[in-house]
């Protein structure tokens, strides 16, 4: 007869029983576990045994009145549940083949079950082909079980010799198969439910809303995240008609529909208990055929961005009132009276000349204030052109005039919201403008260009300015109601030439900061330099001066050879035209402004740039004094 697969299985089978020194007419297996171990042994198989006892009890219907008996494993051949005939099972039983038992070749030699686990095959071991004689009266077919390709187990019928038939093995095949295939189906429904708990956790912390809307326009689905942000209950929103809380949904849906994006775009919510604006992003939900199921919104409150913007852009106060320095009684005294009204919502208004340091008082009672983590956002009222400076202060939407930016844009004061505003240079700014600032600080509410709705905010305004604003007042350039309005608590920093006591530690400093700025040694501070420096009148004040050091700083380790004077010969200065014969102030600006066009060739840009005014303020000189370029 040829020798097929399973002689050769069995063969070494055998010659692997001979090896382990099975006695072949032992008549019990060597290893049975009970109690404690064998219910730890049920544990670690409990998926197993769960999949395959509703299995087993289908294939015992057909087979046991037939005698046979069931008999499922673990991975090393230990029996895990035995089913069956119970005349077979006693038999079984008389031979110690009950749960607990390992039926492993080491332990009763060739066997169906061991031998399928050896082999990693399906077998049926019959009457002699067992090593053991005590089960040549049986015969037995198994098939290994697996799950991600391991063996975790057998199946295996056993009965009486006589009643062998090659169908029992397709019979165990067909159950084993059918028990993997659960196993597998397990795995599946455990992982989908895993990423669905994965999905459902990343969805709802999510830091923004989220709505599913049917093609009905109903709500099918909300995110945790949407009922904190607009406080309602999730149970309210679910089927109802997302229009009657999104007033705009209906545009909304049009732009997507028309295969257009709305990302980032402004809208509100239709709920009176919510003031804010949200920005949106809406996305069509389609199915592989690429056919809409319906859409997907979500939202998050405009602040929140607005306060990201604010982070990252810089609009923070750098300086603290431990910056400033002061050895002079007058510049004590102000500091100390600056530090005091810090926190207070009031406006501040600072004077000065140029170069003063008027900003860094701006922002030292900002950091002094609750609202020191909030922005401060610092406005140049004469560098803005006249015809976008309301655009600036207070934003505009979506259209409102040509070159307007998709979705609209916040302005300074919406920036500002929660944090200090600082109007620089406030006398610059245009008479029909000074009326909707009034405005602003009479009703605490800003109305972007373009719209029609006005928006609450909380800014604490600072101003400042180099002018009399009361003589300004007097030549009907600025209005008494917003002087006012703005000198509620008034601030004026003296010209560093008044405060003498001052002006040799600040140059000590600036000599030290940009020694290390640029690297450079620091030069000799002589008592003769001292006494120029005390005795220059510093018409730029301390910007001035801080110029002067860094040239120092720069030329090199001596300073004795430049003349100060130099400085004053870059600068002209209408103090000392004074002295030599009394100007009005606009006879000085007009010489001040025609000297520098000389000195600059006539660059506008640079010219407005070195007095510190705007290119339209000084377009309006020009005009004014009948300059010509």
């Amino acid at each position: 007869m040829p020798v097929t697969d399973k002689d050769i299985i069995i063969k070494r089978s055998h010659d692997r029983s001979k090896s382990f020194g099975i006695d072949p007419n032992r008549q019990f297996p060597k290893h049975i576990i009970e109690g404690l171990e064998f219910q730890h042994q049920l544990e670690e198989n409990k998926e197993l045994l769960d999949i395959a006892d509703p299995i087993i009890s289908q294939l015992l219907a057909t087979v046991e009145k037939n005698g046979f008996v069931i008999v499922l494993t673990d991975s090393e051949a230990g029996i895990l549940k035995i089913v069956g005939g119970k005349e077979t099972l006693k038999a079984a039983g008389d031979l110690n083949m009950v749960e607990g038992a390992s039926m492993s070749e080491k332990s009763i030699g060739t066997n169906a079950m061991g031998t399928a686990i050896s082999e990693n095959a399906s077998v049926q071991i019959t009457a002699k082909e067992h090593f053991i004689s005590a089960y040549h009266q049986w015969t037995c077919s198994a098939a290994p079980i697996h799950y991600n390709n391991k063996i975790i187990g057998t199946l295996n019928l056993t009965g009486k010799a006589e009643n062998v038939h090659p169908h029992t093995l397709g019979l165990v095949m067909a159950a084993v198969s059918a028990i993997e295939n659960k196993l597998v189906n397990n795995q599946i429904l455990h992982e989908l439910y895993a990423s669905r708990q994965y999905a459902w956790a990343m969805m709802n912390n999510l830091a923004y809303g989220v709505f599913a809307i049917d093609l009905n326009d109903e709500i099918k689905w909300v995110n945790d995240s949407a009922c904190r942000i607009i406080n309602v209950r999730r149970k309210k929103l679910l089927d109802k008609a997302i229009s009657e809380i999104l007033p705009e949904w209906m545009k909304i849906k049009r732009i997507v529909l028309h295969d257009l994006s709305f990302l980032d775009q402004e809208s509100y919510f239709g709920l009176s208990e919510i003031q804010e604006n949200f920005l949106f992003n809406t996305y069509l939900i389609k199915n592989d055929e690429q056919e809409i199921l319906g859409f997907l919104v979500t939202f998050r409150p405009l602040s929140r961005m607005l306060n990201l913007v604010k982070k990252y852009s810089g609009l923070h106060a750098y300086y603290t009132f431990n910056d400033i320095i002061a050895r002079s009684p007058q510049t004590i005294k102000i500091i100390k009276y600056a530090q005091k009204v810090s926190n207070s919502p009031s406006t501040i208004l600072i004077t000065g000349e140029s170069g003063t340091g008027k900003e860094v008082f701006a922002q030292a009672m900002h950091n002094a204030s609750e609202r020191h983590d909030s922005a401060f956002v610092a406005v140049n009222c004469g560098a803005i052109s006249p015809t976008l400076i309301e655009s600036e202060m207070f934003g505009y939407e979506e259209g409102a005039f040509t070159g307007a930016r998709k979705g609209g844009c916040p302005g300074k004061f919406e920036l500002a919201d929660g944090g200090t505003i600082f109007l620089d240079e406030i006398g610059e700014m245009p008479i029909d403008m000074q009326v909707k600032l009034l405005r602003v600080l009479q009703e605490g509410t800003i109305t972007r260009v373009g719209s029609q709705e006005s928006k609450k905010i909380d800014v604490r305004v600072i101003a400042a300015t180099n002018k009399d604003l009361e003589k300004e007042v007097d030549k009907g350039e600025f209005r008494l109601d917003l002087f006012y309005r703005l000198n509620v608590i008034p601030i004026h920093i003296p010209a560093l030439r008044e405060r003498k006591e001052d002006i040799i530690p600040l140059a000590r400093n600036f000599m030290a900061s940009k020694g290390e700025k640029l690297n450079k040694p620091i030069p000799e501070f002589t008592k003769a330099i001292e006494e120029k420096i005390l005795n220059y009148p510093w018409h730029g004040n301390v910007r001035e001066l801080e110029n002067y050091i860094e040239k120092l700083v720069n030329l090199g380790d001596s300073i004795d050879f430049i003349d100060i004077s130099d400085n004053e010969k870059q600068q002209p200065s209408a103090e000392i035209s004074v002295k030599k014969e009394l100007k009005s102030l606009d006879l000085v600006e007009k010489e001040t402004i025609i000297f520098t066009i000389n000195e600059l060739d006539g660059n506008i840009s640079q010219v407005a740039k070195s007095l510190g005014i705007g290119r339209n303020t000084l377009y309006s000189k020009l005009k004014k004094y009948n300059i010509k370029i």
